[in-house]
């Protein structure tokens, strides 16, 4: 009896120990380019072997940079560039004039997400390409969050949601006097509570949920 017991125990043990150091590798993604600008030029280093570098315009100006994972990112006056360790080049998008001067962009280790006053683009790493979405005129931002493997924007009308390795942004529309009263986004699920309804978005399916809460 006391043997199983001992058995039972270290069993326990052995699971918690498991299930720790799964949680550790689920949170651990290991930042595989490294990004510089240098005598006009954006540069990127790919897992420390290979060098892929892009020219900047004359008076091309770095406006943000930054590095996660899987995804370098640099947003210029002018443009949005990326790039991921399956790319033999950077990407670079085109903005209109003044477009990235009140753009947000931020940075997961499998997405990029560039929020501008007309659009909300995203930079999937898997597939090495942008899709982006036009945002409703009028609409004022509440907020655009970026974690591993979802991106969620919200407007004052709307909000959107993209999935790593999907080839859209999903949307829901909020509706008349609805509000806002929290937003949780974890790595691969975001969650809004609304004066109405719980709207929920997974990675997984890629689609909004809805739950009424009266």
């Amino acid at each position: 009896m006391l043997r199983s017991h001992k058995l039972l125990t270290i069993v326990i043990c052995l699971s918690i120990l498991l299930s720790a150091i799964c949680s550790y590798a689920e949170e651990e993604i290991e930042d595989l380019i490294d990004i510089f600008e240098s005598n006009s030029k954006i540069i990127a280093i790919i897992e420390g072997k290979k060098t892929i570098a892009f020219n900047l315009r004359p008076k091309e100006k770095v406006l943000w940079s930054g590095s996660r994972g899987y995804i370098g990112a640099f947003l210029t006056d002018h443009r949005f560039f990326t790039i991921s360790i399956y790319s033999n080049t950077w990407q670079a998008l085109p903005l209109g004039i003044d477009e990235s001067e009140n753009g947000v962009a931020s940075l997961s280790p499998y997405i990029a997400l560039l929020v501008t006053e007309d659009r909300a683009i995203a930079f999937d790493a898997a597939s090495n390409r942008f899709i982006e979405t036009r945002l409703p005129t009028h609409d004022e931002i509440v907020t655009a969050k970026v974690e591993r493997y979802v991106a969620v924007v919200i407007t004052s009308g709307r909000a959107f949601g993209f999935a790593a390795e999907t080839a859209s942004f999903t949307e829901v529309r909020l509706r008349v006097r609805e509000t806002i009263e929290t937003i949780k986004i974890t790595s691969g699920k975001a969650t809004i509570r609304t004066s109405d309804r719980l709207l929920s978005f997974e990675s997984t399916d890629s689609i909004w949920k809805e739950h009424r809460l009266y």
